[in-house]
């Protein structure tokens, strides 16, 4: 080139690295102008290793799972390892050299990152190098020694990547309807909030800071919610000290105990949050208690993992379903039975204590809106004092289908506001204006 004028030279090496990338673009409607580096079954490949500037990382296909076991065991996401399987799987080079003729500036040394890849009857190894002039990658099958410029996807995503964003983002792996036991813990100055709640026989329970039936639906959509929740990212793979990231102490602690349908096992697991540090307005760090790496978290996280606990009552007088309910006992205030209604295959009949009559049928519009008031109807405030006795008005037992039974205490307050406990440590109230038949003389069938 010495013919031609200095000031072209760097104009020339321009159009011919477009020239180079342009042949390898045509190489999608001609495969015969680049070379397919591996033939990788994507759907049988059983592990991934990678490696990047001195660290290493092993992702293995557990079931129908895939879960990183090195340097700890974390669950990973399954749409960002089949892109990478995807990527490897179509890996081309323009022309494949022995890696001896490829030249230094390829960058293809052994300290180049590396992705290795093992199925039940083979593997591959590819060695990313250094971006080329012409917008590729230099590329190397290490097994058999050859490489050459080719395709960028996969500079894209081992090079400019990182690896760890093939680990799940997920704070939970397991809340669902697996979940049966919540904790939440948290410390504000010298107040401490506690929540816990607990199912058992399949429904829940509200354990701190009251006791109090719970909210089905209500905790459902949270374990759902905090199943979807996912961290900014990773900080810290190695913390030497936890109290950089406000985690010596953590402030908070989120802990779910959910059954592991996989391996058949019930197991817990517990987020720390860790307090006010660097973690940039209204953010905070976390980690899992069974893993060293720590993470990055956002308020929209931390609003979801710390509702207030009277979100978890059940604000209903029953908590039950209409269908379930077989019969519906009034008492007076002093505990005295006065009527009974008993569902029957096709109707409710009515028995009134004070005429030892015979049951009669009774009216079903009255049942239904009783049913209506007791299953749904929805308190407006919660009180912690019980309902005292002079304010009592009337007494439920209600008997479900399963047997058990729930004895409800009805009174009014001042304003004329329906009080309801249910001989937890809480009353429901409910305003002056909710419909609340508890005369037992209504429900007669000539009542209409």
């Amino acid at each position: 080139m010495k013919f031609i004028p200095q000031f072209l030279k760097p104009w020339l090496v321009a159009l011919l690295a477009i020239m180079l990338g342009w042949l390898l673009r045509l190489s999608g409607d001609n495969t015969s102008q680049s070379k397919l580096l591996f033939e990788i079954p994507v759907d049988q490949v059983a592990t991934i290793e990678l490696q990047k500037q001195g660290r290493t990382l092993l992702f293995e296909r557990i079931g129908d799972t895939w879960q990183q076991t090195r340097p700890y065991v974390q669950s990973a996401n399954p749409v960002a390892i089949n892109n990478l399987l995807v990527a490897l799987a179509e890996a081309r080079v323009l022309q494949a050299s022995p890696l001896s003729e490829l030249p230094t500036r390829a960058g293809l040394d052994d300290t180049a990152p590396s992705i290795k890849v093992t199925w039940p009857q083979g593997g591959a190894t590819l060695r990313v190098g250094k971006s080329h002039p012409a917008g590729l990658a230099w590329l190397a099958d290490t097994d058999k020694n050859i490489g050459g410029p080719g395709s960028q996807e996969m500079h894209r995503l081992l090079v400019d990547g990182d690896p760890v964003q093939l680990r799940s983002a997920r704070l939970f792996d397991r809340s669902g309807a697996e979940s049966d036991r919540v904790l939440v813990q948290a410390n504000s100055g010298t107040a401490r909030l506690e929540i816990v709640l607990e199912k058992k026989d399949g429904r829940w329970c509200l354990i701190e800071p009251v006791e109090s039936r719970a909210d089905n639906i209500a905790i459902a959509d949270f374990l759902e919610a905090v199943a979807r929740l996912e961290h900014e990212g990773f900080v810290d793979d190695a913390p030497q000290d936890l109290a950089l990231f406000g985690l010596a102490q953590p402030a908070a602690t989120v802990s779910i105990r959910s059954l592991d349908v996989s391996k058949g096992v019930v197991s817990e697991e517990v987020l720390e949050i860790g307090g006010d540090c660097a973690a940039g307005p209204g953010g905070r760090f976390g980690k899992r208690r069974d893993r060293p790496g720590v993470f990055q978290l956002e308020m929209r996280s931390l609003s979801t993992l710390f509702p207030p606990s009277a979100a978890f009552i059940d604000a209903t007088m029953l908590g039950v379903d209409p269908v379930e309910i077989k019969s519906i006992a009034f008492e007076n205030a002093s505990g005295e039975p006065i009527a009974q209604l008993v569902r029957s295959v096709m109707q409710w009949q009515l028995t009134l204590a004070a005429q030892s009559s015979t049951p009669q049928p009774a009216n079903m519009q009255r049942v239904r809106d009783l049913l209506q008031t007791l299953c749904t109807a929805r308190a407006t405030d919660l009180a912690k004092e019980t309902i005292a006795q002079n304010m009592v008005v009337a007494k439920f037992v209600v008997t479900l289908s399963s047997g058990a039974t729930i004895h409800l205490v009805v009174g009014k307050d001042s304003q004329g506001r329906w009080l309801v406990g249910d001989g937890g440590n809480l009353t429901r109230v409910y305003p002056a204006t909710l419909a609340f038949p508890i005369e037992p003389a209504l429900f007669g069938s000539s009542n209409r």
